[in-house]
C-alpha cells in the first residue's frame, strides 16, 4: 500500500463522499428491489469494510506512531552531531536508543540505527541493523512516504532505489570491519588459552 502525500484532503473527501453516496444509492435500489437483495448488499458492505479495516488499519496506525515519535523527539535527533563531534558518544547513543525505542519497526528506523551505531563504533550492532533495513525495504509501504521527507536532506536517500543502495554500501563496507574485529576477539580468545595453561 502506497501513500502519496501529494494527495490534497479536499480531492480525498470528494472521492469518499462521492463512493459513500454510490454505496448509498446502490443499497436503497436494493431495498426497493427486494429487501433480503439490500439486506445481503449491507452485509456484504459491512464485511469488505471489515477486511480493509484488518488490512489497512495497522499500518495506518503505525504510521501516525511513527511521525509523532519523530516529532517528538526531533529535538533530540539534532543533537545527536553535536553530541558526537564533542565525543560523548555514550550519551548520544543513549539518546538514540531512548528515542527509537518508541518508533515502529520499518526499514528507515533501522537505517538511521545502523547510521548511528556504526558512527558510535558499535559494528555488529550496525550491520544487524543495515541488514534488518534491508529485509524491511520491499515490504514496508511507508518507506516511500518517509524517504519523499527526508530525500534532499545531506547524504539522505531520496528513492527506495537509493536507500537500497546506500544501505547495501553500508552493509558491505562494515561486513568485513566486523569479520575482522571477530578474528581478533577469536586470536585474544586462542592466546589467553595458551597463557593460562
Amino acid at each position: 500500500m502506497g501513500m502519496n502525500p501529494n494527495f490534497s484532503r479536499p480531492k480525498a473527501i470528494a472521492i469518499a463522499a462521492g463512493v459513500v453516496l454510490l454505496i448509498a444509492a446502490a443499497i436503497a435500489g436494493l431495498f426497493i428491489w427486494s429487501p433480503l437483495a439490500g439486506w445481503i448488499g449491507v452485509g456484504v458492505i459491512v464485511v469488505v469494510l471489515a477486511i480493509l479495516a484488518i488490512v489497512y488499519l495497522p499500518p495506518v496506525f503505525r504510521w501516525m506512531r511513527f511521525q509523532k515519535t519523530f516529532k517528538k523527539f526531533e529535538g533530540q535527533l539534532q543533537q545527536l552531531p553535536t553530541l558526537m563531534m564533542a565525543g560523548r558518544t555514550q550519551q548520544a547513543l543513549l539518546l538514540f536508543e531512548e528515542a527509537m525505542k518508541e518508533a515502529p519497526e520499518n526499514a528507515y528506523t533501522y537505517y538511521l540505527r545502523a547510521r548511528f551505531n556504526e558512527r558510535a563504533g558499535k559494528l555488529p550492532e550496525a550491520l544487524a541493523a543495515a541488514n534488518k533495513a534491508l529485509s524491511l525495504a520491499g515490504s514496508d509501504p511507508f518507506l516511500p512516504v518517509i524517504l519523499q521527507q527526508v530525500g534532499g536532506q545531506a547524504g539522505q536517500p531520496a528513492t527506495v532505489a537509493e536507500f537500497r543502495r546506500q544501505t547495501e554500501e553500508m552493509r558491505g563496507a562494515l561486513e568485513p570491519r566486523v569479520n575482522m574485529v571477530r578474528q581478533q576477539k577469536e586470536r585474544a580468545k586462542k592466546d589467553r588459552k595458551k597463557k593460562s595453561r
